[in-house]
């Protein structure tokens, strides 16, 4: 495991942005599921402390630009109907309808004409139908084929850019996997010199506390020796 700082001076300095501190290796570092949950309710509880809203989080980001539809009136006039939250006004089908004035409007001539003028309308909309529909039948299926061919080729392009993005995806957590595993490899290395080490150093405790030992009993038997030979 991926040895842990002691303090968390970046976080703690307000370090640039594009700083990063990495105590972790994915690859090799294993998480239990108690260490899971821990960090897990560390992140709810962040959640819980933190002041910032949603637009806090693209606050280092560029603005957008300002959107307009310049030369569009329709789209302007429907962008701020949707912002301002309006329902949709429902179309108007009267002037679809082939329907004689009414019987109050009978003899009334501009009735008639507007009764006039909206059959013919009508009757020029089913001849557009017929031609759009000769056309059809006409070129219609060369159409929708060369449609289909250049949707072909537009699929093909993208399958071919994930494809790439996918291969460069795959290399570069390859090549992350590769790093860490390297770097696994050189901190149990270390690892275990630092407990050899550490066993060393405790053997080489226990050893001078036992000449020590070794020693203050010769040098007390030295003493009672001298205070032998002084009595003799």
């Amino acid at each position: 495991m991926a040895p842990k700082p002691t303090t968390n001076l970046a976080l703690e300095s307000g370090a640039a942005e594009d700083a990063s501190v990495v105590d972790a290796l994915p690859y090799i570092d294993g998480i239990t599921a108690d260490e899971r949950y821990q960090a897990d309710e560390l992140i709810k509880e962040e959640l819980k402390r933190s002041n910032k809203k949603p637009s806090d989080y693209l606050a280092k980001f560029a603005p957008m630009p300002p959107t307009t539809f310049q030369g569009h009136p329709v789209l302007q006039h429907e962008y701020d109907r949707v912002k301002a939250g309006r329902p949709v006004q429902p179309l108007d089908t009267s002037r679809f309808h082939l329907e004689p004035p009414p019987a109050s409007k009978q003899n009334d001539f501009n009735a008639w004409r507007q009764a006039t003028d909206n059959a013919h309308s009508q009757l020029e909309h089913q001849y557009n139908r017929l031609l759009n529909l000769e056309l059809l039948l006409r070129y219609g299926s060369n159409a929708r084929r060369r449609h289909n061919q250049s949707l072909e080729g537009h699929v093909h392009r993208l399958e071919g850019n994930i494809e790439k993005l996918s291969q460069q995806r795959d290399s570069i957590n390859k090549q992350r996997k590769l790093t860490q595993e390297a770097d696994g490899r050189t901190l149990k290395q270390l690892e275990q010199q630092y407990k050899a080490l550490v066993t060393k150093n405790m053997e080489i405790h226990m050893a001078c506390q036992e000449l020590e030992s070794s020693v203050n009993q010769l040098q007390e038997e030295v003493g009672h020796r001298d205070d032998s030979s002084q009595d003799m």
